[in-house]
């Protein structure tokens, strides 16, 4: 999608967030994901297979995710970004066809992306060690079975997230100068999820708020279940560690994304 060498994308991996391609709400702390050959599905919540002797950690209060707000990605072509904005939205819960965004941008000949409200929501590498440390793992699972006793496939748990319910997209001209946007081809077109105001400069800059908060970046550690105890491994960030997850509307090939080469990430939700 053009975004490999993106300042948003290198800012998140500077400070160890791998990016959600297709924001969505649904992706939290304690989620697993498990590759198989070229696949990764997300599992479910470690939750749901392993009882601890210890109450499982819940995340801490949402916290401001200090200079990560206010990062802008680059000017992307409006055919690319418009799609990607599409599918952002459908993540927030508003839902709109192309026809419309592209009646509304058709001025445009660039776009650029700015998350705002970014918040912080994770559970701590230690309280997630405390309740790993001793329990049960669920192995009458046909799916534990086949990933945690299984060589060939490795497993991931998430324990930090970066959500924001605000993206402000910036309408550009061939020459990167800001040009109008049509919010009033909006109109009616967003679900009631969604509102859409013109910016303090004007209709170039259009700010799509939601009532909800979509996660669009995550850490994660790999993890090994051997002779009945969790190994934890860190997990550097990289620009290719990024995934996609399905979101009504969204086109097939855009439900998964290359994770590293010769690989895919897909959601099953």
């Amino acid at each position: 999608m053009g975004m490999c060498k993106d300042p948003v994308t290198q800012e998140l991996n500077r400070r160890g967030y791998n990016l959600v391609k297709l924001p969505r709400v649904g992706i939290e702390p304690l989620d697993v994901l498990g590759r198989d050959g070229d696949s990764m599905e997300k599992l479910g919540s470690v939750t749901e297979v392993w009882t601890s002797t210890v109450p499982a950690p819940t995340a801490g209060a949402p916290a401001p995710a200090a200079g990560i707000g206010g990062q802008k990605t680059s000017d992307l072509d409006v055919g690319i970004g418009l799609k990607l904005l599409s599918n952002v939205l459908s993540g927030l819960g508003g839902g709109i066809s192309l026809p419309s965004l592209n009646a509304a941008f058709k001025r445009s000949k660039k776009v650029q992306f700015e998350f705002v409200n970014v918040e912080s929501s994770s559970v701590t590498p230690f309280a997630l060690g405390k309740f790993l440390a001793s329990g049960t793992l669920d192995t009458t699972n046909p799916f534990v079975t086949h990933y945690f006793g299984n060589d060939e496939t490795q497993e991931y748990i998430i324990f930090d997230v970066l959500k924001s319910d605000t993206i402000t997209v910036t309408s550009k001209n061939e020459s990167g100068v800001a040009v109008d946007a049509d919010i009033g081809a909006l109109s009616g077109a967003l679900s009631a999820n969604v509102k859409v105001n013109a910016g303090a400069t004007g209709s170039s800059e259009l700010t799509f708020k939601s009532a909800v908060k979509a996660t669009f970046a995550f850490k994660l550690f790999e993890v090994f279940f051997e002779n009945g105890k969790w190994v934890p491994r860190g997990t550097a960030a990289d620009d290719d560690l990024s995934f996609s997850a399905p979101v009504a509307g969204a086109a097939v090939e855009e439900a998964s994304v290359v994770i590293k080469p010769g690989r895919m990430l897909k959601i099953a939700m």
